[in-house]
């Protein structure tokens, strides 16, 4: 399955299908035009089957793009390998959420 970002409501969205080295990266991923709710946006991560350090990095690029437009972005439901990986790689200060 192809990842794609799909709306759940206002400033909602899940993540779902498979991010990872070897597998195409859909264009409308790199600048996904996520519209924020009074300034803030949540995108669910539990429809990911697959995700590595490419799914990482795709999503502190998202983080970056938040920021660079006046807003948060917070990740929500956060599978456990890709936190274990976020662990891992001593990351997890670029998903902690602004005050």
């Amino acid at each position: 399955m192809s990842a794609r970002l799909t709306p759940q409501g206002p400033g909602r969205y899940r993540l779902e299908g498979a991010i990872h080295f070897g597998a195409p990266l859909p264009d409308d991923l790199q600048a996904p035009g996520i519209v924020p709710v009074a300034g803030s946006a949540t995108v669910a991560l539990d429809g990911l089957e697959q995700a590595d350090s490419v799914a990482l990095a795709l999503l502190i690029e998202w983080r970056r793009q938040a920021r660079a437009q006046g807003f948060r972005l917070t990740l929500a439901e956060i599978p456990k390998r890709l936190a274990a990986l976020i662990h891992v790689t001593g990351v997890g200060p670029v998903f902690e959420d602004e005050s």
